[in-house]
């Protein structure tokens, strides 16, 4: 008997909390949800623990009862996904996506058992291929980190399909819903995602999204566990936790986390509940802590109903999306379909359905259901995820010697009598040729036989298929060499009936991009942010550009930005001198899994990179979250009507912040203060922090009106003006000068204004010498006097240079502005005992300061040495057209 293997994509939701897998059956007709043989639960908890004993690696349950032990399991790891960072497994450290690849490692042998139920004497199921889902708002590091984990547990990744669009699929699938507007509302362990899909004739369109990545029943617990410890201390015990810092602490904060949750499971079914526990938990004095708590639903709500609420702004935002990008509104939705675990708590639904349902007492516009839909949310990530998984990846047959492989496109039920069945045949094994080779087709109970050669790519295709109706009819493929040798001989069934007529999803990709993607680019000689692919862009997608070189650089910048974030500063240098208006071609692709890839040349200079995660941020400064709250101030009063949800969710990520500080728990920290940069940066213009300050324009000024008003002053009383130096002329120039400095300071315009201190600077030079030849005597001076005055005078030239470096971006000479102040300090310790040679020494300072001064002066005022950015002639190429 011909043995044959074949291989299904399974769905996997690869979970904060929990993680689950599904495949469909061998008829793609019924989705089989992998169970615990013991428990018979659905979702396995996405927990790993090392056994120091035996080094066994747990995943699931028996690692989840360990928490609270030493050595501690890995909790929540989908939280630290895309950054560079490592953990601690027991004797081992590894990285996020090293811990993700053994939860999907388990997944896969789950869902391998379920396989093997469907193998038969000839055909034995393997498990190779997988959708795993991701949260929508999930950046590109964090999506890549997770391609990168099923590829670490040996799975092909046929697409990353966003959370809340697997839910819809489902749903669709389940109803047998063909068309429709959906507002997926999903409240997982450690994410909130939302989403706004439109179904047309079963394949789904996102309009728009958002959500929050460190939001989810995890701070629920986290909340719950804190109130719990309080009550405790109240009732004596010594639970006064140093979490960060202290091991044991940590252990004790776990185990109330995990009494919390199950009073939050309890008080999810029911109005009260006492907390019963005599547990393993001690003390800080060793005493064993004898739980007898009641809780009540109303106290539970007022306690988490400040985290449930921070989800609502999130929601309006991806419906402003909606309506920017298809003119959808809330009054347009269809349903609201709820997923993940958090929306098990009734105070969740209630919020959902006051918010945003039907209500006769409510005169606004809502969606058209009364309630949310509220069906399978542990599941429905999976399942969607499978049927998405079954709809795309059709089926895989390999043959015994797994030396060809047959790719069929569709899935395996119809409600056709008639079907086209396509695909491409592989050869894995060298020595093998299918150049000029053909494929049979063979349907015993319909007398079909069939067959055509090969195209390139071993492709094939057979049209108006019979089939017998209400039967799996069983199709037997053989594949032939151009002799007509016989290569392999591989067969799968097709179930026809009208009941399979179900939507999938269709075969068009989902993936698309979640946030748009920026290169920095030079505008006018001021950075700017060009976007490159918009967010919801339907993956793959490209960009090809072509920017202008600067001129007189060997280094260029291409800072990479998703949304307001920086993703990647890609440098190019060792570059020659090249002209100003370089040609610098510039290629962006993202792939259908979100990777990203650059690739361009300037010159005879090619680079191509791929896009790794960011480096690790550190908790942001008091003055820089002063300052974001400053501009929050400017920026509300602002805010439409429309719009006001913004500063909602600046508030509620405001007080997360500084709850996080209190709890220590700085990535949290870190998180929401980047949600608060993300809104302040979205709803405001991109300006450019002028350099110097304008303290020092305006200083310039008052120095230049000081100093000409002394002079002319003195001019009117003694006469004989010098021919040098006219006050109303000068005045004249100070003022013009004073103007264009207000103007770049208006337009954030660095070069003009850079100009505006040079020149400043030289009539202050000017004035300077002008008062200099009228006030001083020097014979009336010491020698140190003398000494000390001209140290003086060169450090101020130093004060003024630095100034002027700083205004045309030459940071190379700042340091050696530096040390040249240092010797001017170290003199004046001679200026007692030799100041002849002080002043020879400062002479030569001043001399080398006049030289830095003319190569700053003649500098450009853009240039950097850590690189210039490219130039953006787009722009200037719309500009000339408009003029013309």
């Amino acid at each position: 008997m011909t043995k044959q293997f074949v291989s299904k994509a399974v769905g996997i939701d690869l979970g904060t909390t929990n993680s689950a897998v599904a495949i469909m059956n061998r008829t793609d007709t019924e989705i089989i949800i992998h169970k615990d043989a013991r428990t018979r639960r659905e979702t396995t908890p996405s927990c790993v623990w090392k056994d120091p004993r035996t080094h066994q690696i747990v995943v699931g349950s028996k690692a989840f009862q360990r928490i609270g032990t030493t050595p501690e399991p890995i909790r929540s790891i989908k939280r630290l996904m895309g950054q560079q960072t490592q953990v601690r497994l027991s004797d081992e450290l590894l990285t996020p996506e090293q811990v993700s690849a053994l939860i999907l490692s388990e997944m896969k042998r789950q869902i391998e058992e379920d396989a093997a139920a469907l193998s038969t004497d000839d055909t034995t199921w393997i498990v190779d291929r997988a959708i795993v889902t991701v949260p929508a708002y999930f950046d590109q590091p964090q999506i890549e980190a997770t391609r990168k984990a099923a590829e670490i547990a040996g799975l092909q990744v046929l697409e990353l399909l966003h959370e809340p669009t697997a839910a819809a699929s489902y749903y669709c699938w389940q109803n047998q819903v063909q068309n429709g507007v959906f507002l997926v509302y999903d409240f997982g362990g450690g994410t909130f995602d939302v989403s706004i899909l439109r179904c047309t004739e079963g394949s789904f369109e996102v309009l728009g999204i958002s959500g929050n990545n460190r939001l989810g029943g995890d701070d629920i617990d986290a909340t719950l566990a804190e109130e719990l410890r309080q009550r405790l201390i109240t009732e004596g015990y010594e639970l006064d936790l140093d979490v960060k810092n202290d091991p044991e602490d940590r252990h004790r904060f776990e185990k109330l986390k995990l009494l919390a949750e199950g009073v939050k499971k309890a008080l999810s079914t029911a109005d009260e509940f006492i907390l019963r526990s005599q547990s393993n938990l001690y003390d800080k004095n060793g005493l064993p802590v004898n739980i007898d708590i009641p809780f009540e639903i109303g106290d539970f709500e007022k306690l988490i109903q400040p985290i449930v609420e921070r989800t609502i702004p999130y929601c309006h935002q991806a419906l402003d999306l909606a309506r920017q990008k298809a003119g959808i509104t809330l009054a347009d939705v269809d349903a609201i379909i709820l997923a993940g675990g958090t929306t098990h708590i009734p105070l969740v639904r209630e919020l959902v359905r006051k918010h945003f349902c039907q209500d006769p007492a409510i005169n606004e516009p809502r969606a058209k259901c009364t309630e949310p839909v509220y069906k399978k949310v542990d599941t429905i990530v999976a399942l969607g995820a499978e049927i998405r998984a079954a709809a795309t990846g059709g089926l895989v047959i390999y043959d015994e010697q797994r030396s060809i492989r047959a790719l069929f496109r569709g899935i395996s039920a119809t409600s056709s009598k008639q079907i086209n069945i396509g695909g491409t045949i592989e050869a894995l094994k060298p020595g093998i040729d299918l150049t000029g080779g053909f494929i049979r087709l063979t349907i015993a109970n319909v007398s079909f036989d069939d067959e055509q050669e090969l195209k390139n790519g071993g492709i094939f295709g057979f049209t108006r298929v019979p089939l017998q109706p209400g039967i799996e009819n069983q199709l037997v493929f053989e594949i032939f060499d151009s002799s007509g040798t016989p290569l392999a001989r591989l067969h799968r069934t097709i179930y026809q009936s009208q009941d399979a007529l179900r939507p999938t999803g269709g075969s068009v990709g989902t993936a698309l991009l979640s946030k748009s993607i920026y290169l920095e680019v030079s505008r006018d000689g001021k950075p700017y942010r060009k976007e490159l692919i918009k967010a919801l862009s339907a993956l793959p997608a490209s960009k090809e550009d072509v920017f202008s070189h600067p001129g007189d650089t060997t280094r260029l910048r291409l800072p990479l930005y998703q949304n307001k974030k920086k993703i990647k500063e890609i440098v190019v240098d060792d570059l020659p001198l090249l002209p100003k208006g370089t040609p610098v071609r510039f290629t962006l692709h993202v792939d259908e899994l979100a990777s990203i890839t650059v690739r361009g040349n300037v010159s005879d200079k090619t680079f191509e990179m791929h896009i790794d995660p960011p480096p690790k941020r550190d908790l942001p400064r008091e003055n820089e979250v002063l300052a974001l709250d400053e501009a929050f101030q400017n920026i509300a009063p602002r805010l439409s009507d429309s719009r006001q949800h913004i500063a909602d969710q600046y508030q509620k990520a405001r007080r997360s912040y500084e709850e996080a500080l209190k709890r220590e728990e700085i990535e949290q920290a870190i998180h929401d203060f980047e949600e608060m940069e993300e809104l302040i940066e979205s709803n405001k213009p991109v300006e450019q922090q002028l350099e110097p300050p304008v303290e020092v324009f305006e200083e310039l000024i008052q120095d230049c009106n000081e100093i000409n008003r002394l002079l002319d002053a003195y001019f009117a009383q003694h006469g004989q003006r010098p021919h040098n130096y006219n006050g109303p002329d000068m005045q004249h120039e100070i003022e013009k000068q004073k103007r264009k400095g207000e103007q770049a300071i208006v337009a954030h315009d660095q070069v003009s204004y850079a100009d505006v201190l040079v020149a400043l600077h030289a009539i202050r030079d000017h004035l300077g010498i002008v008062y200099g030849q009228i006030v001083e005597n020097p014979e009336t001076l010491t020698e140190p006097e003398r000494a000390a005055r001209q140290i003086r005078y060169a450090l101020l030239d130093a004060d003024e240079i630095e100034q002027l470096a700083r205004a045309k971006k030459q940071s190379d000479v700042q340091n050696e502005i530096i040390l040249l102040r240092n010797q001017l300090n170290a003199s004046t310790r001679d200026l007692q005992s030799n100041p002849l040679l002080v002043l020879r020494r400062v002479a030569q300072v001043r001399a080398r300061l006049q030289q830095i001064k003319t190569m700053v002066m003649n500098a450009k005022a853009v240039g950097s040495s850590i690189g210039e950015l490219v130039e953006d002639i787009s722009a200037d190429d719309a500009k000339r057209r408009t003029q013309e």
